[in-house]
């Protein structure tokens, strides 16, 4: 019996999608990653569970040892996660060390910039419903929820990618967190919902509160949050809106004009801390002034510093000691 052996023709794969698996053959950990990431944010919503920094380093590690990188990523990662473990554990002193918490400025802020009107109030009353939380009531949550996943999985990005920009990327991380831990000690400011329920405000509702309750409790895993007290005067900078903005200015320098549609992902995060109650628009203003000033303060220094060890490896060396002459 003779065998047939005329090949059947390969389906034709379009331009994008091959390249879309190329990619994802050749660093199948930032595919991991992503999906990770996308599937940590849909768990935090669904369940309510907070992704705390300590889940997101474990997470990362495990991927790690997936792809036989452990050294290198407990080597880079660990000065990043204590520094950031401290940050988490000190933020809690600006609520109990006793300096007084401010209340009016961001009151009188917003009010001048929206012309009397106070935004979490008017969000509210234009998108709040009564009978209980809409779509855009889980979008604002879980992008509220999400204010740690975003800058974790970046800089894991990073690591995998350009190990460079994952050094500047986390140092500069850390200098915008520590600088809002050190407003939040000498400022403490009062946020919308607590302005609210203390009276100072129109009703503010927690819309965070409603659907999770509306989601129910999940698995409860132990948290650095069991530890660390939490700070709740810490609205002004809005850290929430530094984050997102401090990973678009870095995909801007890396990636120029096709980081710009990127932008979308700060503008719905700012709306959404201002909508479930959590921040002033004065707040997410000053989260984008911190972000800006370390962003181009440490590229600055960065540049500097770039020059000045050029400097040292162009300059001449010593001139050589003359050779003896005779014996």
């Amino acid at each position: 019996m003779a065998i047939d052996t005329t090949e059947v023709p390969a389906r034709k794969t379009s331009g994008r999608a091959a390249r879309v698996l190329a990619a994802a053959r050749a660093r199948p950990g930032l595919l991991l990653t992503a999906l990770y990431f996308v599937i940590a944010a849909a768990l935090m919503v669904r369940y309510g569970m907070w992704m705390t920094p300590e889940k997101l380093v474990i997470v990362g590690f495990a991927i790690a040892l997936l792809f036989a990188k452990p050294i290198a990523y407990l080597r880079d990662w660990t000065p990043v996660i204590l520094l950031l473990l401290g940050y988490e554990f000190l933020r809690g002193i600006a609520y109990t060390h006793g300096l007084p918490v401010n209340i009016h400025f961001m009151i009188d802020a917003d009010r001048f910039l929206f012309l009397g009107k106070l935004p979490p109030v008017a969000l509210q009353d234009w998108l709040l419903d009564e009978g209980g939380p809409l779509w855009y009531d889980y979008l604002a949550t879980l992008l509220y929820m999400s204010h740690t996943i975003l800058p974790f999985g970046f800089a894991y990005y990073l690591w995998s990618t350009r190990r460079e920009q994952f050094k500047r990327f986390t140092v500069t991380l850390l200098v915008l967190s520590y600088a809002g831990f050190l407003t939040y000690l000498l400022y403490p400011a009062m946020p919308p919902w607590m302005a609210a329920r203390d009276g100072y405000i129109p009703e503010v509702h927690s819309v965070i509160g409603r659907v999770l309750g509306h989601l129910g409790n999940g698995p409860s895993l132990p948290s650095i949050y069991d530890f660390a007290n939490p700070n709740p005067v810490a609205a002004m900078p809005s850290l929430h809106a530094a984050y997102p903005f401090l990973v678009f200015l870095f995909l801007l320098k890396l990636y120029g004009r096709r980081a710009l549609p990127f932008v979308l992902y700060p503008l719905a995060v700012w709306f959404s801390i201002v909508y479930t109650g959590n921040h002033y628009v004065i707040d997410a203003i000053a989260g984008v002034a911190y972000a800006l000033a370390a962003y181009y303060g440490l590229e600055w220094w960065w540049k500097r510093r770039e020059a000045r060890v050029r400097a040292q490896a162009d300059a001449p060396g010593p001139p050589a000691a003359p050779t003896p002459i005779g014996g």
